[in-house]
Protein backbone atom coordinates (compact mmCIF):
# COMPACT_ATOMS: atom_id res chain seq x y z
CA UNK A 1 0.00 0.00 0.00
CA UNK A 2 2.75 2.44 0.96
CA UNK A 3 4.69 1.66 -2.21
CA UNK A 4 1.64 2.39 -4.36
CA UNK A 5 0.60 5.57 -2.54
CA UNK A 6 4.07 7.12 -2.51
CA UNK A 7 4.78 5.90 -6.03
CA UNK A 8 1.63 7.61 -7.32
CA UNK A 9 2.75 10.85 -5.69
CA UNK A 10 6.17 10.53 -7.35
CA UNK A 11 4.53 9.89 -10.73
CA UNK A 12 2.37 12.99 -10.34
CA UNK A 13 5.38 15.19 -9.61
CA UNK A 14 7.31 13.74 -12.57
CA UNK A 15 4.32 14.26 -14.86
CA UNK A 16 3.97 17.88 -13.80
CA UNK A 17 7.63 18.95 -13.61
CA UNK A 18 9.71 16.31 -15.34
CA UNK A 19 11.75 15.78 -12.14
CA UNK A 20 11.15 14.78 -8.52
CA UNK A 21 13.22 15.12 -5.36
CA UNK A 22 12.58 12.20 -3.01
CA UNK A 23 14.13 12.20 0.46
CA UNK A 24 14.62 8.69 1.81
CA UNK A 25 14.59 7.39 5.37
CA UNK A 26 16.06 4.34 7.11
CA UNK A 27 14.61 1.59 9.26
CA UNK A 28 12.92 -1.78 8.86
CA UNK A 29 9.66 -0.40 7.47
CA UNK A 30 11.53 1.59 4.83
CA UNK A 31 13.60 -1.49 3.98
CA UNK A 32 10.44 -3.38 3.10
CA UNK A 33 9.23 -0.45 1.00
CA UNK A 34 12.50 -0.23 -0.93
CA UNK A 35 12.58 -3.96 -1.54
CA UNK A 36 9.06 -3.79 -2.95
CA UNK A 37 9.92 -0.88 -5.21
CA UNK A 38 12.98 -2.73 -6.48
CA UNK A 39 11.16 -6.01 -7.04
CA UNK A 40 8.36 -4.47 -9.08
CA UNK A 41 10.27 -1.53 -10.65
CA UNK A 42 7.62 0.91 -9.49
CA UNK A 43 9.65 4.14 -9.45
CA UNK A 44 10.54 6.21 -12.52
CA UNK A 45 14.18 6.02 -13.59
CA UNK A 46 14.46 9.40 -15.30
CA UNK A 47 14.31 12.72 -13.48
CA UNK A 48 14.64 11.36 -9.92
CA UNK A 49 16.81 13.12 -7.36
CA UNK A 50 17.33 11.06 -4.21
CA UNK A 51 18.36 12.61 -0.89
CA UNK A 52 18.68 11.29 2.66
CA UNK A 53 17.04 12.67 5.78
CA UNK A 54 19.73 11.39 8.13
CA UNK A 55 22.79 9.21 8.27
CA UNK A 56 24.97 7.57 10.88
CA UNK A 57 28.63 8.57 10.83
CA UNK A 58 29.82 5.30 9.34
CA UNK A 59 31.28 4.30 5.94
CA UNK A 60 28.69 3.82 3.18
CA UNK A 61 29.21 0.04 3.13
CA UNK A 62 28.56 -0.26 6.89
CA UNK A 63 25.51 -2.31 7.89
CA UNK A 64 24.13 0.67 9.86
CA UNK A 65 24.38 3.10 6.94
CA UNK A 66 21.10 4.34 5.47
CA UNK A 67 22.88 4.84 2.16
CA UNK A 68 24.09 1.25 2.35
CA UNK A 69 20.54 0.08 3.06
CA UNK A 70 19.25 1.83 -0.05
CA UNK A 71 22.06 0.46 -2.20
CA UNK A 72 21.29 -3.08 -0.99
CA UNK A 73 17.57 -2.77 -1.64
CA UNK A 74 16.21 -0.06 -3.93
CA UNK A 75 19.35 0.02 -6.08
CA UNK A 76 20.42 -3.58 -5.64
CA UNK A 77 21.34 -3.95 -9.32
CA UNK A 78 22.79 -0.50 -9.98
CA UNK A 79 22.05 3.17 -9.60
CA UNK A 80 19.39 3.99 -12.18
CA UNK A 81 20.60 5.95 -15.17
CA UNK A 82 18.99 9.36 -15.37
CA UNK A 83 18.75 9.65 -11.57
CA UNK A 84 20.93 11.46 -9.05
CA UNK A 85 21.68 9.96 -5.63
CA UNK A 86 23.16 12.44 -3.13
CA UNK A 87 24.80 10.65 -0.22
CA UNK A 88 25.29 12.30 3.17
CA UNK A 89 29.06 12.05 3.69
CA UNK A 90 28.63 11.46 7.40
CA UNK A 91 31.80 9.38 7.53
CA UNK A 92 33.84 12.59 7.15
CA UNK A 93 35.53 13.19 10.55
CA UNK A 94 34.64 16.87 10.14
CA UNK A 95 30.92 16.41 10.67
CA UNK A 96 30.19 20.13 10.59
CA UNK A 97 31.82 20.42 7.16
CA UNK A 98 29.86 17.40 5.95
CA UNK A 99 26.60 18.95 7.19
CA UNK A 100 27.39 22.23 5.44
CA UNK A 101 28.14 20.44 2.17
CA UNK A 102 24.84 18.58 2.30
CA UNK A 103 22.95 21.77 3.03
CA UNK A 104 24.38 23.16 -0.21
CA UNK A 105 23.06 20.15 -2.14
CA UNK A 106 19.48 20.36 -0.88
CA UNK A 107 16.86 22.12 -2.97
CA UNK A 108 14.82 24.85 -1.34
CA UNK A 109 11.90 22.44 -1.17
CA UNK A 110 11.85 18.64 -1.17
CA UNK A 111 9.02 17.33 -3.32
CA UNK A 112 8.40 14.15 -1.32
CA UNK A 113 9.88 13.46 2.12
CA UNK A 114 9.72 10.05 3.76
CA UNK A 115 9.95 9.81 7.55
CA UNK A 116 10.13 6.80 9.80
CA UNK A 117 9.54 7.04 13.53
CA UNK A 118 11.13 5.49 16.59
CA UNK A 119 9.21 4.31 19.63
CA UNK A 120 10.56 7.39 21.43
CA UNK A 121 8.86 9.62 18.84
CA UNK A 122 11.99 10.65 16.96
CA UNK A 123 11.97 11.29 13.22
CA UNK A 124 15.05 11.46 10.99
CA UNK A 125 17.71 11.68 13.75
CA UNK A 126 15.88 14.37 15.68
CA UNK A 127 15.51 12.83 19.12
CA UNK A 128 13.43 14.17 22.02
CA UNK A 129 14.90 17.32 23.58
CA UNK A 130 17.67 17.56 20.99
CA UNK A 131 19.03 21.10 20.58
CA UNK A 132 18.71 20.53 16.83
CA UNK A 133 14.94 20.84 17.27
CA UNK A 134 15.39 24.51 18.19
CA UNK A 135 17.18 25.58 15.02
CA UNK A 136 15.35 27.73 12.50
CA UNK A 137 18.21 28.64 10.15
CA UNK A 138 20.09 25.41 9.42
CA UNK A 139 18.78 22.54 7.30
CA UNK A 140 21.37 19.87 8.21
CA UNK A 141 23.21 19.46 11.51
CA UNK A 142 25.52 17.01 13.28
CA UNK A 143 23.54 15.33 16.08
CA UNK A 144 24.01 12.68 18.73
CA UNK A 145 21.41 10.10 19.65
CA UNK A 146 20.30 9.51 23.24
CA UNK A 147 22.63 6.54 23.66
CA UNK A 148 26.29 5.82 22.98
CA UNK A 149 25.63 4.81 19.37
CA UNK A 150 27.03 6.39 16.25
CA UNK A 151 26.90 10.19 15.94
CA UNK A 152 24.81 11.28 12.97
CA UNK A 153 23.87 13.95 10.50
CA UNK A 154 20.22 14.91 10.27
CA UNK A 155 17.91 17.29 8.48
CA UNK A 156 16.17 19.78 10.72
CA UNK A 157 12.54 20.70 11.18
CA UNK A 158 12.94 23.41 8.57
CA UNK A 159 13.28 20.76 5.84
CA UNK A 160 10.22 18.92 7.11
CA UNK A 161 8.16 22.10 7.26
CA UNK A 162 9.18 23.17 3.75
CA UNK A 163 8.60 19.82 2.05
CA UNK A 164 5.72 19.77 -0.40
CA UNK A 165 4.52 16.29 0.61
CA UNK A 166 5.50 14.30 3.72
CA UNK A 167 4.75 10.63 4.33
CA UNK A 168 5.19 9.11 7.79
CA UNK A 169 5.71 5.34 7.92
CA UNK A 170 4.86 3.60 11.20
CA UNK A 171 4.04 0.02 12.11
CA UNK A 172 3.15 -1.78 15.32
CA UNK A 173 1.12 -1.04 18.43
CA UNK A 174 3.95 0.77 20.23
CA UNK A 175 4.34 3.35 17.50
CA UNK A 176 0.58 3.68 17.21
CA UNK A 177 0.42 4.59 20.90
CA UNK A 178 3.15 7.20 20.39
CA UNK A 179 1.16 8.78 17.57
CA UNK A 180 -1.98 8.79 19.70
CA UNK A 181 -0.04 10.57 22.46
CA UNK A 182 1.43 13.03 19.96
CA UNK A 183 -2.04 14.14 18.91
CA UNK A 184 -2.90 15.22 22.46
CA UNK A 185 -0.38 18.09 22.67
CA UNK A 186 0.46 18.89 19.04
CA UNK A 187 2.78 21.84 19.76
CA UNK A 188 5.17 20.04 22.10
CA UNK A 189 7.71 19.02 19.48
CA UNK A 190 10.57 18.85 21.98
CA UNK A 191 9.16 15.85 23.86
CA UNK A 192 7.87 14.05 20.73
CA UNK A 193 9.54 15.28 17.55
CA UNK A 194 7.06 13.29 15.43
CA UNK A 195 4.63 16.12 16.16
CA UNK A 196 6.29 18.07 13.37
CA UNK A 197 4.71 15.49 11.04
CA UNK A 198 1.15 15.62 12.38
CA UNK A 199 -0.01 17.13 9.08
CA UNK A 200 1.81 14.50 7.03
CA UNK A 201 0.12 11.57 5.31
CA UNK A 202 0.42 8.69 7.78
CA UNK A 203 0.95 5.25 6.30
CA UNK A 204 0.22 2.78 9.13
CA UNK A 205 -0.38 -0.92 9.47
CA UNK A 206 -3.47 -2.19 11.27
CA UNK A 207 -1.68 -2.56 14.59
CA UNK A 208 -0.55 1.07 14.62
CA UNK A 209 -3.81 2.46 13.28
CA UNK A 210 -5.76 0.52 15.92
CA UNK A 211 -4.22 2.60 18.70
CA UNK A 212 -5.53 5.89 17.34
CA UNK A 213 -9.01 6.90 18.35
Amino acid sequence: MAAAVIGSSVDAVIAGRGACSLMLTGGKTAEGLYNHWFRFSLLPRQGMRYFFGDERCVPPEHRDSNFGLVMRTLFANERPSGACVSRMEADDPDREAAATRYEALLPEQIDILLLGMGTDGHVASLFPYSEALRTTERTVLPVQGPDAGHPRLSITGRVVANAETVFLLATGEDKGRVLAEAMKSPRDVMSLPVRMALNATWLLDEAAAGQIR
